[in-house]
């Protein structure tokens, strides 16, 4: 899995720290000392239109009201408590989330969570992830999953953290059909009817075409037709499958140009120039892919390079908030 930044309270001023913490997650949510001892410690990884977070924190309170309306979040959030006690839940309606237990959020709704103490791993699922893993979304929201329903899911999510650094990136389809499935257990314990599914059924094929996809990247002239031709789905139904993204082709963009993202936040490529890596991720050249990139991104991609490498000498709050961000639209 790619890693999207790693934070520690501890590696910067106590009378600074809350305030980088802040700045971190201010593309997701508002932040709030409490009266307890702040501290933070936050590692995070992206595979498959899913991040996931292994979290310590204490002393803070972390909610989305107004925002929800205006960053417009489509996902998930769930939250597996491992140790201690996290309190969060719906805007307002906050229930205490046990050690073992699962806490499911909607971005679409208001939500707010504090701990005095407490370790979780944090997953951001797509919307039609969870579609896929429930049949039906109502009720989802502030829903809390008991240790015994969600026991088979929480030890994948445990096993994800440990092994997140050494994941193969061919892995990560299974990984997350293996996710929803165990979420749709977690979810359904009797068992899921004929909605889920038709969307778990949608879900993998447009994992199928993803496949291809990914294989294929830095072949230019991959098409929309090479897909139909492999996969045996219609042009209009890959359409629908990849909707969200705007259809297929602007999906292929998008996933050319993280990749090449990727590699420019790899020090392992820091000795090819930007000319010699766009052909690399499917661009017709340099030009192309800066104009692409910048479009995509924000910043030119040698500005991006550059930040990437002062980060790894002096971890920068700023170029970890804008992976984050960055990672949550590609989410959403």
């Amino acid at each position: 899995m790619s890693e999207i930044f790693a934070f520690d309270s501890a590696e910067h001023d106590p009378g600074d720290a809350f305030a980088r913490y802040c700045a971190l997650y201010a593309h997701g949510a508002d932040v709030e000392r409490t009266a307890d001892p702040f501290f933070a410690r936050v590692r995070s990884w992206r595979l498959d239109r899913t991040l996931l977070f292994d979290r310590e924190y204490g002393g803070a309170r972390h909610h989305r009201r107004e925002r929800v309306t205006q960053d417009g979040f489509d996902h998930f959030v769930l939250h597996h408590v491992v140790s201690g006690e996290l309190v969060g839940g719906s805007d307002g309606a906050a229930v205490p989330i046990a050690a073992g237990e699962i806490l499911l959020l909607d971005t679409r709704e208001p939500m707010e969570s504090c701990a005095r103490s407490v370790q979780l791993i944090t997953v951001s699922l797509a919307r039609d992830a969870v579609r896929a893993a429930a049949g039906n979304l109502d009720g989802l929201h502030g829903r809390r999953i008991g240790a015994r329903e969600g026991a088979l899911l929480s030890a994948l999510l445990r096993a994800l953290v440990e092994q997140a650094s050494h994941l193969s990136p061919n892995a990560q389809a299974a990984v997350t059909r293996t996710l929803v499935d165990l979420l749709s257990v977690a979810i359904n314990p009797v068992g899921t009817g004929a909605r889920s599914d038709f969307y778990r059924l949608e879900y993998v094929r447009r994992e199928a075409a993803q496949r291809l996809i990914e294989a294929h990247l830095a072949a230019a002239d991959f098409s929309v037709q090479d897909i139909v031709k492999a996969t045996g789905i219609s042009r209009a139904s890959l359409y629908r499958l990849f909707e969200s993204q705007g259809g297929v082709a602007r999906f292929i963009q998008l996933r050319r140009l993280q990749q090449l993202r990727e590699r420019l936040d790899d020090r392992a490529f820091d000795g090819q120039s930007l000319a010699e890596l766009a052909p690399l991720s499917g661009f017709s050249g340099e030009s192309h892919a800066s104009r692409l990139f910048k479009q995509a991104f924000g910043v030119s991609p040698g500005a991006y390079r550059a930040a990437s490498i002062r980060s790894g000498l002096i971890p920068s709050v700023d170029l970890m908030a804008r992976r984050w961000a960055n990672s949550l639209r590609e989410l959403s």
